[in-house]
Formats: C-alpha cells, structure tokens, sequence
C-alpha cells in the first residue's frame, strides 16, 4: 500500500507516494496522475468501469469481500449496483439525478 505524501512537486501532474507501512523511509515513486476534480450535481462523466458517458454517477469506496482490498471508483450507477453482488460499498457522494430505482438490482 502507498500513501500519497505531495501532489505537483516534481511536475504539475505528479504525485510523489512513499510505502505506507514506511513513511518516514528514503523510497520515494514518482507517478504521472490524473487529477480531475470530483464531478457535482448532474455533471456528466464517463465511467471507468463500462466507458459510458452518464449524469447517473456514485462515488464510493468498495471493499472486496474476498481479499479486503479498498479502492474509491467514481463508477456509472449500474456498475455500481452490479459491484454490489462481490463488494461492500461505502457511499461518498451521489448525482443528484440519480433516483432510488437506478439502484434496484437487474434481472439476469
């Protein structure tokens, strides 16, 4: 696991992670990102999980039941609500145009 220590240091779009188990050590990574600001209201994003452009978006950390692994996705609403059958959720934020049935649970 690595822990972000400073952003735009060695280049505006850089974030510069030490390993969290040690963060006081000499290791330092360097790694090119990708920093948007989180969307708000009805903006339309394109979810990294399907590729869709969509308004009907949910930004939640998801816990895998089987490995324990956390990982925060900005994802669609239905890529969401597949997760749901292998992951845990903890829910962060929502478009405010999306509606309890966008939620329900697709028939097979």
């Amino acid at each position: 696991m690595m822990q972000v220590i400073a952003l735009g240091e060695v280049r505006a779009d850089t974030a510069t992670m030490v390993p969290a188990a040690d963060p006081d050590g000499e290791r330092e990574y360097v790694v090119i990102a990708a920093l948007d600001p989180m969307p708000t209201d009805a903006e339309v994003i394109t979810c990294l999980g399907c590729l869709a452009t969509t308004h009907l978006w949910i930004d939640a950390t998801q816990t895998n039941r089987a490995s324990g692994a956390r990982m925060r996705l900005l994802r669609c609403s239905r890529c969401f609500t597949d997760a749901l059958d292998f992951r845990d959720c903890e829910i962060h934020a929502v478009s405010s145009t999306v509606q309890a049935h966008h939620l329900g649970r697709r028939r097979p």
